[in-house]
């Protein structure tokens, strides 16, 4: 059934499911996940947006698709997560250009896919850190901001990949359309008709 659904349609929801399941999860593990000082941040739609990436399976969704989208899902989480508008509609899009350029020397694997999210990931924590930093909204050292904020973001998010990359690999493979253009088909010529081997014509002449 699925086959018949496009996947651009497929990733487009599971994004809004991821961005509202972040703020979920925040919310009703704040006190394990905002512990002070610690803070671990889910960021299952950044792991969403980057999954066509790393699974190779880019070819599914237009590019122009897969950036708006992208756009789109960092736009809602800083309208209604952070409320400032820019930092995480800018960042999504910067680390899904960085994903697909680290993609392009590795080939398609459970280990290359964990590599692609470790670092887009980090440079996402780190870009995030030095947006805020600069707007005076955080006021953490080097040193405690990787102990604090970057290592349990990375663990949490981690077991969050590993719970949805198999689903998702499934729905993307389910909705992957045949393609047509690996197809054998027989050339004819003007009128119509099927053009035969020279063997098949004497034989057909006999």
């Amino acid at each position: 059934m699925l086959k018949y659904v496009s996947t651009t349609w497929i990733h487009f929801i599971l994004v809004i499911i991821a961005v509202m399941l972040d703020g979920g999860i925040s919310l009703y593990l704040a006190p394990i996940l905002f512990k002070l000082p610690m803070a671990a941040t889910p960021l299952l739609s950044l792991i969403v947006v980057m999954m066509p990436v790393m699974t190779g399976h880019t070819k599914q969704i237009k590019s122009y698709w897969l950036y708006t989208i992208a756009f789109f899902a960092g736009l809602v989480i800083d309208i209604f997560y952070t409320g400032i508008i820019g930092p995480s509609a800018i960042g999504f899009l910067l680390i899904l250009k960085l994903a697909e350029f680290i993609q392009r020397y590795l080939d398609y694997s459970w280990l290359s896919s964990l590599a692609v999210w470790f670092v887009s990931t980090t440079v996402y924590m780190i870009y995030d850190y030095s947006v805020f930093g600069i707007i005076n909204l955080v006021n953490l050292s080097i040193t405690n901001f990787i102990m604090f904020r970057l290592f349990p973001t990375i663990i949490v998010n981690l077991m969050l990949l590993i719970i949805v990359y198999e689903l998702i690999m499934y729905l993307y493979n389910a909705t992957k359309q045949p393609d047509i253009s690996s197809y054998n088909v027989t050339p004819r010529d003007l009128n119509g008709r099927i053009i035969l081997d020279s063997r098949t014509q004497r034989n057909m002449k006999r």
